[in-house]
């Protein structure tokens, strides 16, 4: 088995069962406790993560960081998973987990030799055998082999292009991340064992071909995993949330189901997509393209005429979706009466539009908390070179299809809960009672009323979002708020989704790319629709994956989503490149005591240093607020008229400097400007 000390981390626990872990030996792990019923940490010694701050650490923990002297940070490196040992002045005793595995590289020759230019800052010397074949201006990424106290030790593992690459930027992103793109021909011959009898399957299916049956995506999208229909019959909604059965080709323990599981998630970068699953599947055999039978599970829920589930079916089905519909003709429909021509479509869309209301009205009564989005949409060439970025926005077609999604989402979550059976739910803990006591106090700075007595209750912060939304500083009380959040996981255990309000929740609508989705989905082919030769087999199989596979895909989550940030990151300088000297206008969004940021009217945020300012500057924590020594003042939220200073590609950051709006002119400091060295 994988090194026990992970089991803790993992499962963030100080005791286990020993009953799940017979086979471990006990001497192999002199930092462990065991008894007759249980195996624990002992008690001086904690489990986290490293934040390394080149002079010092501090080990993460949920109520309160341990602070590591330098003298006792061993070999540990930035994000090592350690064990520490508590005291006067802790120390870490073992090292883990290495997070660092691979280190993206530029070849560079100098007069002895070829030089290894590491992409992001290391603190120490690195050496790496076997060159040959390499010449200055190679990407390559090197595996690390051993780390010591004074070098790092690692072989090229592979070369990722040229520095002059069109796309290497983005490539070097994706590597860094360990993140597979190609799938291997062993994974692509295993599609040629795929049976599809499409007239076989449709004997011990409900046959749905003749319902009105659409989708909704948006105009690029390629794997249309799910299809909906809705009809008012006796005054009741029924409802119809039609999910591409994707676990039909997809079987436990195949080489494409290995494949997806290592990715767990399909990634959205900005400039591509990298799949969980090859294209033949994803937008052929499963996407659910109009006017084709395609394989369906669906969820059938009867709703009363406020919105409320009074029943419902989960089954296999097969649909032939009448037409592929994208959020923007939908919204034009439904705002401003742009015809569809196709009376029975627009019919049903505007009930649709109705129920969707009505659901976002018991989901606001019961707490959902509702974040404004901040992400960044690019358009780009086929090179992949960004012509716009433009901030997101949803509207009533994009919450049409989410609520639908969620009302399928929680009943298929509370069938597999009220049946007793194994589940894969997807959660979302309590915040942090300090970390968002701190947010609530500095939104209260800005003028705002909040409630500091009910801190775990979410219907103040529903009615905070609320208030702050269209006025001036919504983004950056939205952004404080959101940063006191916990992040959502998955887990076997059942716990209510606090962002959403929601006792009962899981993922099942969306098999394609995301790999909990297709889990359930094997579940509820086994144990709720009858599949299974041996339930008591297979209800203990799946009881004992399910932890290891809540780990597993919270975390590639997590790797994918901060993927798809730093590739948005290096899009936006990339795009911004050309524009050096250029002005724009924008809003300070946050504030520390070495500067500022600004968000510019397109989405795009950059630092404005405070030495460049014109004059010297206090940071006022209490009043959010940069004060000079002649009295100007900055205060966040405030628009402003910046020029872009600098952008630097390898860090994917970008500096300002503020331009006097009455005057119209730079401030004098700046001239002197340089940008940060790295490390």
């Amino acid at each position: 088995m994988k090194n026990m000390y992970l089991e803790f981390y993992n499962q963030q626990t100080r005791k286990l069962a020993k009953s799940n872990y017979v086979d471990i030996d006990i001497n192999q792990y002199p930092y462990l406790d065991m008894d007759s019923e249980s195996i624990s940490l002992k008690p001086d010694i904690l489990i986290g993560r490293l934040d390394h701050k080149k002079t010092f650490g501090f080990l993460r923990q949920e109520l309160g960081d341990i602070y590591i002297d330098q003298r006792y940070l061993s070999d540990a490196m930035h994000d090592d998973i350690v064990l520490v040992k508590e005291g006067v002045e802790p120390k870490i005793v073992l090292v883990v987990e290495r997070a660092l595995t691979v280190i993206i590289a530029t070849v560079k020759k100098t007069k002895r030799g070829l030089f290894f230019e590491p992409d992001t800052y290391i603190d120490r010397r690195l050496e790496v055998e076997d060159t040959e074949g390499l010449v200055a201006g190679h990407v390559v990424m090197l595996e690390v082999e051993s780390i010591e106290h004074f070098g790092i030790y690692a072989h090229v593992k592979k070369i990722i292009g040229h520095v002059n690459d069109p796309d290497i930027n983005t490539l070097k992103i994706v590597f860094g991340y360990e993140w597979p793109q190609k799938f291997t021909d062993e994974v692509m011959n295993s599609l040629k064992d795929i049976h599809i009898d499409i007239n076989q399957e449709k004997i011990e299916r409900v046959d749905l071909t003749k319902e009105l049956i659409v989708t909704i995506d948006g105009k690029d999208a390629k794997d249309l995993d799910d299809a909906i229909s809705l009809t008012i019959k006796d005054n009741q909604y029924h409802l119809g949330v039609h999910i591409a059965d994707v676990s039909h080709y997809v079987k436990e323990d195949s080489l494409l189901d290995q494949e997806a599981y290592n990715r767990s998630t399909s990634s959205y970068l900005a400039d591509r997509v990298i799949p969980m699953l090859p294209h033949l599947l994803s937008n052929d055999w499963c996407s659910l393209n109009p006017n084709e039978i395609k394989l369906t599970l669906s969820c059938n829920m009867i709703l009363d005429m406020e919105g409320k589930v009074v029943s419902y079916k989960i089954q296999k089905s097969y649909i032939e979706s009448h037409r592929r519909l994208n959020y923007d003709e939908v919204n034009q429909f439904l705002k401003n009466h742009v015809s569809l021509h196709d009376k029975p479509v627009e019919d049903m869309l505007k009930t649709m539009n109705e129920l969707s209301q009505k659901l976002k009205v018991i989901r606001k009564a019961r707490g959902e908390i509702e974040f404004e989005s901040s992400e960044l949409g690019f358009i780009v060439d086929q090179q992949g070179r960004v012509l716009d970025v433009y901030e997101r926005s949803t509207d009533d077609a994009e919450e049409l299809i989410e609520s639908f999604m969620l009302i399928a989402n929680e009943t298929v979550a509370y069938h597999m809960n009220k049946s007793s059976l194994p589940c894969l739910y997807r959660i979302h803990e309590r915040p942090d009672v300090l970390k968002l006591k701190n947010a609530l106090v500095m939104v209260s700075r800005l003028g705002f009323p909040v409630n500091m007595k009910q801190l775990g209750n979410p219907k103040p912060l529903q009615v905070l979002t609320e208030n702050s939304s269209g006025t001036a500083y919504s983004y950056i009380i939205h952004m404080m708020l959101l940063r006191a959040m916990q992040k959502a996981k998955y887990s076997e255990v059942l716990s209510p989704h606090y962002g959403l309000g929601a006792s009962y929740y899981a993922h099942f609508t969306s098999p394609i790319r995301r790999y909990p989705d297709l889990i359930l989905h094997r579940l509820v082919h086994t144990l709720v629709l009858g599949e299974s030769k041996d339930i008591k087999k297979d209800m203990y199989h799946f009881e004992s994956i399910m932890p290891e596979v809540a780990t597993h895909t919270s975390d590639q989550e997590r790797k994918a989503v901060q993927m798809e940030r730093d590739v948005a990151k290096l899009k936006s300088c990339e795009y911004m490149a050309d524009k050096i000297g250029n002005f724009f206008k924008g809003m300070i969004t946050q504030m520390m005591p070495s500067g500022m940021f600004v968000k510019l009217s397109n989405g795009i945020e950059g630092f404005v240093p405070l030495r460049v300012l014109d004059d010297y500057y206090m940071y006022n924590e209490a009043q959010l607020t940069f004060i000079g020594n002649r009295g100007k003042k900055y205060r966040l939220g405030d628009k402003v008229k910046v020029e872009l200073l600098d952008v630097d590609l390898g860090t994917k950051k970008m500096d300002f400097v503020i331009v006097d709006k009455n005057k119209n002119k730079k401030v004098q400091k700046h001239e002197a400007y340089k940008p940060k060295q790295k490390g």
